[in-house]
């Protein structure tokens, strides 16, 4: 049986990062090659320049295919692109019946595709949907499955959703990339958060801070679910600029200074010098170790403790800070990479704190210590979970539609337009169809 592949890309405000998979014949999702390039075609977070930005999407998929032990052709692509508008809201909706009537996972498929049509009519796109309350003839349950219901079933969902309009300039830079009706695309803070925690994390309450190049974006979980979204319009580009603008680099060097050699810290016994190339490009000069470090802790120090004030003022369940949720706090993105700015946090945000790490495996393989640790290339693996997820879903629902279907032709049309994502599904789950349920 032919291999299937997949390319995940995560759209930052400065970095690119793409991870090409292999889908094995258990189904398995094995990384098989990696890169992270130079973004161009993005300013302060906003997509300025579509043709710059398609140049290099291709380039990333180019090179990914190039450093590829295998020979790859027409592979999946699914992107992620972090927006600033993210909402999460409460849907309630309600079933009524004229008999007594079984509760079956199909009515529960079928109330989330009514929702979804809806929010699609309104312009809305759905990225994450989530049952929370059921009630079954107005008594509270929890799990209608193979309950009766003599009068009605209503049900609550969390969705987490955006205006069709936050990926429409994505989609139009894809459009000749991508040669397919529909474009995988997803949140990248959203998907990410889902793999870096565990279901109990998500149900005692735990926060998540994407620290970005250009905010941080932090994502309260609760119950299971998102409860609290949350942008800060601060993020790494502001190390940057005080970087740059004392040391007088361009900001690829001041990012190199920040990556390579400082650190978030106090400490002035350093007594190592750094070389630097001036904005000129006409030659070198050097900082001492100790003057880069203080730098870069002002700047992460005033950006962490104003974050921590915000996120006060919304007190959410009566914590007043984020920290003071069970299951603590996991700092991600790029940011997350500043040496020591663990200490920081912890300064002023509590000790019940960790960096993200890739903590959700069951779907992947052989992926090295080293790739699972790095805040990075962890969304990536968020975004393909995600899209399994999905095609998981939609499956159910292809295969509950064709079988109430009794006419061949509707049949023949249901499967000729389904028939790519049938053939990947077997891959991507391990195993035919009929065993997903």
């Amino acid at each position: 049986m032919a291999k299937n592949y997949l390319i995940g890309i995560d759209i930052g405000s400065f970095f690119l990062k793409g991870v090409l998979f292999e889908i094995e014949e258990d189904g398995s999702i094995v990384p098989i090659s990696l890169s992270k390039l130079p973004v161009d075609g993005i300013i302060n977070g906003e997509i300025q320049d579509m043709e710059s930005l398609r140049r290099s999407i291709e380039t990333l998929i180019e090179k990914l295919n190039q450093e590829s032990p295998k020979k790859i052709k027409n592979p999946e692509i699914i992107v992620g692109y972090s927006t600033n508008s993210l909402n999460i809201t409460e849907e309630h909706f309600t079933v009524e019946f004229s008999k007594r009537t079984e509760i079956r996972e199909e009515e529960l498929r079928n109330i989330k595709k009514s929702i979804i049509k809806k929010y699609t009519d309104e312009g809305k796109i759905i990225l994450d949907s989530n049952f929370v309350k059921f009630h079954i003839d107005e008594k509270k349950v929890k799990n209608p499955v193979s309950f009766f219901a003599e009068k009605s079933l209503t049900t609550t969902l969390n969705i987490v959703w955006v205006d069709e309009n936050s990926f429409s300039l994505l989609i139009n830079v894809l459009k000749d990339i991508v040669y397919t009706s529909e474009i995988p695309i997803y949140d990248s803070t959203l998907s990410n958060s889902y793999i870096i925690t565990t279901p109990n994390d998500r149900n005692v309450g735990i926060t998540v801070i994407d620290f970005g190049y250009n905010s941080c974006r932090i994502i309260i979980f609760k119950d299971g679910i998102p409860k609290l979204f949350y942008t800060f319009p601060y993020g790494i580009k502001y190390v940057l600029k005080d970087i740059s603008n004392i040391l007088k680099v361009s900001e690829r060097e001041a990012h190199r200074l920040l990556e390579e050699e400082g650190a978030c810290s106090r400490e002035t016994k350093t007594m190592k010098k750094v070389n630097f190339q001036l904005l000129t490009g006409s030659g070198y000069s050097y900082v001492p170790l100790s003057l880069l470090n203080k730098i870069i802790f002002a700047r992460v120090r005033e950006i962490i403790s104003r974050l921590n004030g915000e996120l006060s003022k919304i007190g959410y369940e009566r914590t007043f800070e984020v920290g003071a949720l069970q299951g603590g706090i996991v700092l991600t993105g790029g940011g997350s990479k500043i040496k020591n700015i663990e200490t920081t946090v912890k300064e002023l945000m509590g000790e019940n704190f960790r960096k993200s790490s890739i903590v959700s495996f069951d779907s992947f393989k052989n992926i090295p210590e080293e790739l699972a640790k790095d805040p990075e290339f962890q969304t990536v693996f968020g975004l393909i979970e995600r899209y399994r997820i999905d095609l998981l879903e939609e499956n159910l629902y292809e295969k509950n539609k064709e079988t109430r279907s009794e006419s061949s032709k509707r049949n023949k049309s249901s499967k000729k337009t389904t028939s790519t994502l049938k053939t990947f599904f077997k891959k991507i789950t391990g195993g035919e169809e009929e065993d997903a349920l």
